[in-house]
């Protein structure tokens, strides 16, 4: 995976991370439920080789944690612009 991808999803964590944090719908247990998310993720964008099954499972079902709320469109499409760009098949819209 090419060092700007993971920055890109990087970047996108990072998003997801404000928009939990600052989402009014979300109560404390969905932000922990997100932040526990994000660790793995963070994990595997610090391998020599990133997984891109490992990465697939948990960044869709980051996605789909954010997606209920329409304040968090904008973090969902960055999130799937991201995998995309790294080659990993975004599926949280279904």
């Amino acid at each position: 995976m090419q060092r700007s991808s993971v920055e890109e999803i990087r970047r996108a964590l990072d998003a997801a991370r404000t928009a939990a944090r600052d989402t009014s719908g979300l109560d404390r247990c969905d932000v922990a439920d997100i932040d526990e998310l994000i660790v793995p993720i963070e994990a595997e964008l610090r391998a020599a080789r990133p997984n891109l099954q490992t990465l697939s499972t948990y960044l869709n079902s980051l996605a789909k944690s954010l997606r209920h709320d329409p304040a968090n469109r904008a973090v969902c499409l960055q999130l799937d612009t991201a995998m995309r760009n790294a080659g990993v098949a975004p599926r949280w819209e279904h």
